[in-house]
């Protein structure tokens, strides 16, 4: 077998895993569900204790039962909170990855979360309590900026006039730019707005650091009614329609060029967006996001135990299979292709074989994220492509194989997301990897 560190610390996982009945797979006597109301601009949670699961006798065991919660609060709600959208290319989990902020700063932020008292169960075989964090609070890990970037100068102008704020409407369907489909804008921490040019007009570093990080850079809000955000956009604001959106996770509006233009020609105009005077108008679906992170319940640890094992005894080669924040994810290492093509080389379709009997076993209902990656080579839009690709290739084989084309979404992230140095043969071997998370429903 071929291990990393990383690898191998998964195996020790699963060999614990699968060394468990299903009657001890079931002994996880904490739960947490979540979900963000972007409008609220809050994560509220509620996290619930088994006293049957735990031994603790109630009411006399109460205390003892909320110290357990309020201890473990960071861990239950680590999923949950990196699964929350940054900006259009990352996850919270994958900034806490790249080191851009510390699990340590992000586990101070919970644990100094709003909770209310809690309460018993009337059969008093559960003990809960609600948790509640502001998303400013979040977003202000990210804000490092001291003064407040401008946006590029232009060359053109057009008639304009001041305005006391920018009011952007993205609740209908858009066309995604760069892709042949239309999808609804999801609300991020750091939305970026771009015009038609793909030339940025707005993003954190434009906004003033006191302000962004006690209020973040944009409102977002459903409902077209003005007073109800009028403290943000004021009495005059300038009204523009999305004509597109951008990102992998659809984040960002795009303006056209004559409302690029208008906000630009006139510094006060300019002076909005330093001051966060924007607000986004999205859908009311996309405003509250309900159990964001993966469900971790017995259906999700039975799907563990039962691919685990198959990936077990069919000895797969160069495959690490984990329990991450993002759910159950199978990396293949090291995948073979027809260089510089999506030409699987038939020498991995055996590998395959093995991979797509053991992701069936995940059950009728599980959809899979296959998400390809490069190493790089300092050729960033080649590498990106040939990424998606490749991800393609992996998803028609397995559909080949028995999973259903709309069981399958695919992503490429070229070189962006190394996990090993790209200047030895060896670290770009791990760089040039297929991610496949198994995605269970609600």
């Amino acid at each position: 077998m071929f291990f990393t560190k990383g690898m191998a610390r998964a195996a020790c996982g699963m060999l614990i895993l699968l060394g468990c009945s299903n009657a001890a797979a079931q002994q996880r006597p904490m739960e947490a569900t979540s979900s963000i109301d972007w409008q609220k601009e809050t994560i509220h949670s509620v996290l619930s204790l088994d006293t049957i699961k735990t031994g603790i006798q109630l009411p006399s065991g109460r205390n003892s039962a909320l110290q357990i919660l309020e201890m473990e609060t960071p861990a239950l709600l680590k999923d949950t909170f990196f699964s929350i959208l940054v900006d259009s290319s990352s996850l919270l989990g994958d900034s806490v990855e790249r080191g851009e902020i510390s699990l340590g700063d992000l586990n101070r932020i919970i644990d100094t979360g709003k909770r209310t008292p809690p309460w018993v169960s009337p059969d008093l075989k559960k003990v809960s309590m609600t948790h509640a964090v502001d998303l400013a609070d979040i977003g202000s890990l990210f804000i490092h900026h001291t003064a407040v970037q401008k946006p590029k100068p232009i060359l053109d102008t057009i008639p304009s006039r001041a305005f006391s704020g920018i009011l952007i409407d993205a609740r209908s369907p858009l066309p995604v730019h760069g892709e042949y489909e239309q999808a609804i804008l999801q609300p991020c921490l750091f939305p970026r707005i771009w015009n038609s040019g793909m030339e940025l007009l707005y993003e954190k570093n434009m906004v003033k650091p006191e302000i962004a990080k006690k209020q973040g850079i944009a409102l977002y809000s459903s409902n077209p009614d003005e007073s109800a955000y009028r403290d943000v956009i004021g009495d005059n604001p300038l009204r523009v329609s999305a004509r597109q959106i951008f990102g992998t996770h659809h984040t960002d509006p795009i303006i056209s060029n004559d409302d690029y233009l208008r906000i630009m020609t006139q510094s006060e105009n300019r002076d909005l967006l330093a001051n966060g005077k924007v607000v986004i108008l999205c859908s009311e679906e996309s405003l509250e996001s309900r159990g964001i992170g993966p469900r971790k319940d017995d259906a999700y640890y039975f799907a563990w135990k039962d691919v685990g094992e198959r990936l077990s005894a069919r000895e797969a080669k160069k495959i690490d299979f984990s329990d991450s924040w993002k759910g159950l994810k199978l990396t293949i290492y090291d995948i073979r292709f027809v260089a510089d093509t999506a030409r699987i080389l038939p020498e991995e379709r055996g590998r395959l074989d093995v991979i797509a009997e053991a992701l069936l076993l995940a059950g009728p209902r599980a959809s899979f994220l296959i998400e390809g990656h490069t190493a790089s080579v300092g050729k960033p839009a080649g590498e990106t492509a040939l990424s998606v690709d490749r991800a393609l290739t992996i998803a028609k084989e397995l559909q080949a194989r028995g999973i259903a084309a709309e069981r399958i979404h695919s992503a490429g992230f070229g070189g962006t997301k190394p996990v090993a140095n790209n200047d030895t043969d060896e670290g770009r071997a791990l760089n040039r990897r297929v991610e496949i998370t198994i995605q269970l429903p609600d």
